[in-house]
C-alpha cells in the first residue's frame, strides 16, 4: 500500500514537472488546459487525497480507542470472576487472562503505531493494528465464554 502511495505521489510529481516545462501562455483561449490548470489541479488533489487519508485514520484510531477502554472494562470483571476459582480451574484461568494481557498490549502497541504513523503511511499500520483487535477480540471471546 504504501508503494501504491509513493507511486501516486511521484507520478502527480512527475506530471506537474512535465506540464511545468511547458510554456505555454497562461491566458490560453476558452475551453483549453494550460499547464498552469494542471499544476493547480494535481496539488489540489494531493491535498484533498491527504486530508482523507488523515481523517480516515482518526477515525480508526477513535474506534480502536473507544473498543480499547470497552475491553478494559470488561477485562477487569473477566479478572473479578475468576478470583474466586480454586486449583486447577485457577490455573487455567490465570493462563487464559495471562494470554488476554499479552495480546491487550499487541493490541494497544499497535494502536500507538496508527497513532505515529503519517496519514499517507497509516494504511500499513492499519492492517496490522486490524489483526491484533480481531486476536484480542478472539481471545476475550474465548476467555469469557470459558467462565
Amino acid at each position: 500500500m504504501m508503494k501504491r502511495g509513493l507511486c501516486t505521489v511521484m507520478t502527480c510529481v512527475g506530471i506537474v514537472a512535465v506540464f511545468g516545462c511547458d510554456r505555454q501562455p497562461v491566458s490560453a483561449p476558452p475551453g483549453k488546459v494550460t499547464s498552469e490548470d494542471v499544476r493547480r489541479d494535481a496539488g489540489h488533489a494531493l491535498d484533498t487525497a491527504a486530508q482523507y487519508s488523515e481523517q480516515a485514520k482518526e477515525e480508526f484510531q477513535k474506534k480502536l480507542e473507544v473498543r480499547l477502554q470497552e475491553l478494559d472494562v470488561e477485562i477487569a470483571k473477566l479478572r473479578e470472576q475468576g478470583s474466586d476459582l480454586k486449583d486447577d480451574a485457577k490455573v487455567r484461568w490465570d493462563r487464559k487472562l495471562a494470554e488476554l494481557e499479552t495480546k491487550r498490549e499487541a493490541a494497544s502497541a499497535k494502536l500507538a503505531e496508527v497513532a505515529d504513523s503519517t496519514a499517507m503511511a497509516w494504511k500499513d499500520v492499519q492492517k496490522g493494528a486490524q489483526a491484533a483487535w480481531d486476536d484480542l477480540e478472539q481471545a476475550f471471546r474465548e476467555a469469557s465464554s470459558e467462565f
